[in-house]
């Protein structure tokens, strides 16, 4: 079932919630001359809802994305803590899903409060370690590329006449801006 899943996943299309003006693949920006290959391509980079997807399946997958190997690694480490802890309520024959939804059932089946606070803490690591991986993760995003923008934007240097402004408010009037 995983196999069909993969498989469809890798010939799917992306999800679009928004309307693409341009493509990317054939528009050249301009590019400083000293902007690196890691600084071109963290710019170039967007989460999609694809990523959103297989960041459920991959742990870490949107900071590894977003070259944030290290908090990648440790996400990796917290999802798995958590589907460890799972694979442990599971080889003793306890259903994870009685214990967190169904109150009585603990004490019917004699599950111990240890195996339950072990199901909520497992629970509590996989969902929250795929938040903090999709929201953590485009907010890193957004703050390095802003912080490549701002740092290209003023080195940018323009010499020449750059707007002529007609000022009608207090007198006729013509005004030529030049920067350098």
């Amino acid at each position: 079932m995983l196999f069909l899943f993969l498989d469809f996943h890798a010939f799917a299309q992306d999800l679009d919630v928004y309307k693409v003006k341009k493509n990317s693949n054939f528009e050249l920006p301009d590019i400083a001359k000293e902007m690196t290959f890691q600084e071109f391509e963290l710019l170039s980079t967007n989460l999609r809802m694809q990523d959103m997807i297989t960041a459920v399946i991959l742990p870490g997958h949107v900071h590894f994305k977003i070259k944030e190997k290290k908090i990648g690694y440790y996400i990796l480490g917290a999802r798995s803590l958590g589907y460890a802890s799972w694979a442990y309520l599971s080889t003793n024959n306890e259903s994870l899903l009685n214990i967190l939804f169904l109150p009585d059932y603990n004490h019917l089946y004699n599950v111990s409060d240890t195996e339950t606070i072990v199901a909520y803490t497992a629970t509590v690591l996989i969902i929250g370690s795929y938040l903090y991986d999709w929201i953590h993760g485009r907010y890193l995003l957004d703050k390095k590329q802003n912080s490549i923008r701002y740092k290209y934007a003023k080195k940018r240097t323009q010499i020449g006449f750059s707007s002529i402004r007609v000022n009608h408010k207090d007198y006729p009037a013509l005004a030529l801006i030049y920067n350098f």
